[in-house]
């Protein structure tokens, strides 16, 4: 997920504020999955992750889904035809997978202690499926609102 997340920092970065801030919380919130995965740098750990890193964890997924739905999706459908009607597409598979993310939200927001983490591991598994659906779909949608901001040729902004 990260090499696609370079490649999509490559092709649409630098075009636009909105699309920066999308693409660098996109960034903080694998950051804090692979964290809270246990993937490198400690990999060879295989310690549950503190319920502090799972709280944080989860106000990361939070604002992540906040910002797509209600600052990116909005601007795309109320700002030029394409947009809307690629959203009105994609918009039923963008909601299974907020809903996903929300029961995984749901589950371990409010954890108090370790010995509510014994799912983690799996409930991580299935988390990492449903990103990887969404940011397939957000790519989508990132590239709609790329060519309609070089469309309107706007002046490279700097990143967030």
């Amino acid at each position: 997920m990260l090499t696609k997340l370079e490649l999509a920092e490559q092709k649409w970065g630098g075009s636009s504020r909105l699309i920066d801030r999308w693409l660098y919380n996109r960034r903080e919130l694998l950051s804090q999955y692979f964290k809270l995965a246990g993937i490198p740098p400690s990999k060879h750990d295989n310690s549950l992750p503190s319920v502090s890193q799972v709280h944080l964890f989860c106000e990361h997924l939070v604002d992540y889904i906040s910002e797509c739905h209600f600052r990116v999706i909005n601007q795309i459908m109320h700002s030029f035809p394409e947009g809307q009607k690629l959203t009105d597409q994609l918009m039923p598979k963008l909601l299974e997978t907020t809903d996903a993310m929300l029961d995984f939200i749901d589950k371990y927001a409010e954890v108090e202690n370790d010995d509510m983490l014994y799912e983690l591991d799996d409930d991580l598994a299935e988390l990492v499926n449903t990103l990887e659906t969404r940011l397939q779909l957000e790519d989508r949608l990132l590239q709609v609102l790329y060519a309609y901001w070089l469309q309107r040729h706007e002046p490279v902004q700097p990143a967030v």
